[in-house]
């Protein structure tokens, strides 16, 4: 009897470790985020179910960033010049146990056909000051970062947001203001 309930508590033990569920824990995930910029006076938008956004994917697939960043171009039927990482933003949740990574890149169009990546998108050249627009009222944060990589080109910005749901509608909040990233010249690395 003894033997039967060190077993039955070992068996219970092991199946109520985290490691052992059935449920994988939540995982920290990475988005890559692209502004496409055309004319300097335009911005590729795409009008989702989910509301306004630039062209982004989650980082899952084995590629590099470039093969990344070339892949959501070419699915919009374009080419675009040499993109630059202008952001690395951190979004926090209310309403799940996660933080994500925004990794923000603009590049500017060079050739090409616009075209529609799925039937659940549609896609436009829109003027920058309407786009922005589109996207606070899709996710303030959105506008503030886009804004942020394109009002000061030069400079690699981080930053951090809480996102929560208010009234049904995803809301963002700043929760560290925007900051500049150095980037060290090699020179200056101690070995």
């Amino acid at each position: 009897m003894k033997t039967f309930i060190l077993m039955s508590l070992t068996g219970f033990l092991a199946f109520s470790n985290p490691g052992y569920s059935q449920e994988p824990p939540p995982v920290n995930q990475t988005v890559i985020r692209l502004t496409i910029i055309k004319d300097t006076d335009k911005i590729l938008m795409r009008k989702t179910p989910y509301g306004w956004m630039t062209p982004s994917v989650y980082y899952k697939e084995r590629q590099t960033i470039r093969e990344v960043l070339d892949s959501i171009s070419e699915s919009y039927g374009i080419t675009i010049s040499e993109p630059f990482l202008k952001g690395l933003f951190t979004y926090k949740y209310e309403f799940k146990p996660t933080a994500d990574m925004r990794q923000l890149y603009t590049a500017h169009y060079e050739s090409g056909t616009l075209k529609s990546p799925s039937e659940n998108e549609e896609v436009f050249w829109m003027p920058v000051e309407e786009a922005l627009e589109k996207l606070e009222n899709t996710v303030p944060s959105l506008k503030q970062m886009t804004r942020q990589t394109i009002e000061f080109p030069e400079i690699l910005w981080g930053g951090s947001f809480i996102l929560f749901r208010e009234n049904n509608k995803l809301n963002s909040r700043i929760e560290e203001d925007f900051y500049t990233l150095t980037i060290r010249p090699v020179k200056d690395v101690q070995h």
